[in-house]
């Protein structure tokens, strides 16, 4: 009896302290989500004003500095952000096909704000917190209609697909990948 009571007691302990791990990195995961998507907002509602003509410069303070920023995240440490997209500008953010599959369902669910789970690579397990990226207003002097975007935008991604949307529409997915191991 008292070997079995120790058995359940280490099991319960193994699983809560499994738990809360599960839990921390999903709170890391969140905040790191959520600090690129609050600094994305933040600065296209500084920089990109009602009338104003958006530029390289412009486009520096806002996209750039995000991209600056996820940069920074990345190398410091096991965590890995990503933007992806179906309609995508840079080719590095084009969504791989589970990330396709995620956006789908965002833009099935449109009351879905997160997608979370595990996936293994190489023989390592890995957390993926997934949340979903929403045009703004000021999205769309670059990602509004076609012919209006900024001739720097035209000329530097003559692929780009990152176009026709509208306030509201899902623009893509930010992922934060954290190991499990």
């Amino acid at each position: 009896m008292q070997k079995r009571l120790s058995v359940a007691i280490a099991s319960v302990l193994v699983l809560s302290f499994g738990g809360a791990a599960i839990a921390a990195e999903k709170a890391d995961a969140t905040a790191y989500a959520e600090e690129i998507i609050s600094m994305r907002s933040s600065l296209a509602k500084t920089f990109v004003l009602p009338g104003a003509e958006v530029n390289e410069d412009t486009f520096k303070k806002v996209c750039g500095a995000v991209g600056k920023k996820v940069k920074e995240i990345n190398e410091k440490g096991d965590v890995k952000i990503r933007h992806a997209a179906t309609k995508y500008r840079n080719p590095v953010n084009a969504a791989t096909p589970e990330e396709a599959a995620v956006i789908e369902r965002f833009a099935k669910e449109p009351d879905l704000k997160e997608v979370s789970g595990t996936f293994e690579k190489d023989g390592k397990k890995f957390s993926r917190y997934t949340r979903p990226i929403y045009v703004e207003s000021a999205c769309l002097a670059c990602h509004g209609e076609k012919d209006a975007r900024p001739a720097f935008i035209k000329a530097k991604y003559p692929d780009d697909r990152a176009y026709g949307f509208k306030t509201g529409d899902l623009r893509g997915i930010i992922s934060v990948v954290t190991p499990t191991e």
